[in-house]
């Protein structure tokens, strides 16, 4: 899969086929029936599946909209592209420029003079050009007075309800990251650096990894049964996201892990966390022994967890 930045330079290789357009993050489910299905028109025609995307959110870069919490890193996004069957993810240098394009520039300007598509795959809801004054209809009609077809994928429902990066934002700040995985089709996953912490965990007999990524959505305080893959590892973990309560600490919730079977520093090192499901809410111990007590019995409770989740 090839990543392509300027409009005005791509290959021939990656026009005449098919594009989607979207932010795609997460690539849930939803998103992962549009590229399918993209990928599907692209290989009948012998040609590529081209995904238009934006990073960062259009919200981080257009004022008076704002920009949510990311449901996954940029290179995981590209990650899960190409194992979808993408050829090409066109990501425009001048992300501005083209979020300030009518609809019908920007429909005749990228599927147009730059990709000269013969299929647009979208969801639904799909919305474009500037302010999002583009809709269905209009990019129905666009195709039609420019030659190629247009096709809307019908949106996917989980347990009754319409899969999307507003729902899937609501489960995990809600702590329901079992919900939440069945929505991407994989676990949510929190990706950071691994920054020193107050060593409490240390001293209590249970060593913790302290993870930063200010950037991303967090889930509920609490303790949940957890994974965390570093150097090319996998680990189970108990996973706390809070204040420490015990300790009285204040501030933005702590996301911190202690790896089962691990024994070293990860320091400056980038893990990925992901929620299998909570365990507990977060609680305030009168003791540190009633804390230990505890997370002994989380340790327990997760080690049930790992013949289930990490075989």
């Amino acid at each position: 899969m090839e990543l392509l930045r300027d409009l005005d330079a791509v290959p021939d290789a990656f026009r005449g086929g098919v594009l989607t357009v979207g932010v795609f993050d997460g690539v849930h489910l939803g998103h992962q029936a549009v590229l399918g299905r993209a990928v599907a028109r692209a290989a009948r025609l012998g040609a590529a599946a081209v995904v238009f995307t934006f990073h960062p959110h259009p919200g981080a870069v257009l004022e008076g909209i704002p920009a949510p919490p990311l449901i996954q890193t940029f290179g995981r996004k590209l990650e899960m592209m190409r194992t979808l069957g993408a050829g090409a993810v066109l990501w425009p240098r001048d992300t501005r420029g083209v979020l300030a394009m009518p609809p019908e520039t920007f429909v005749r300007e990228v599927a147009g003079d730059a990709l000269a598509v013969r299929a647009m795959v979208e969801g639904p809801d799909f919305r474009f050009g500037a302010g999002g004054a583009g809709g269905p209809d209009l990019l129905s009609r666009l195709a039609a007075e420019m030659g190629f077809e247009v096709e809307f994928v019908p949106p996917l429902t989980v347990a009754g309800e319409r899969v999307s990066s507003t729902r899937i934002r609501e489960l995990v700040t809600a702590g329901r990251v079992a919900e939440a995985a069945r929505c991407l089709g994989r676990p949510y996953s929190y990706t950071g650096t691994v920054v020193e912490g107050r060593h409490r965990g240390e001293r209590l007999g249970f060593p913790t990894v302290n993870v930063s990524a200010p950037r991303f959505l967090t889930p509920a305080e609490g303790v949940y049964a957890g994974r965390v893959q570093v150097r090319g590892e996998r680990y189970a973990a108990a996973v706390s996201v809070g204040h420490a309560p015990t300790f009285g600490e204040v501030g933005r919730p702590a996301v911190e892990a202690y790896l089962l079977d691990f024994d070293g520093e990860l320091y400056g090192e980038t893990v990925r966390i992901s929620f299998l499901r909570k365990i507990r809410d977060e609680l305030k111990f009168a003791t540190e022994k009633a804390l230990v007590d505890q997370i002994d019995r989380d340790i327990r409770t997760l080690g049930v967890d790992k013949e289930r989740f990490f075989c």
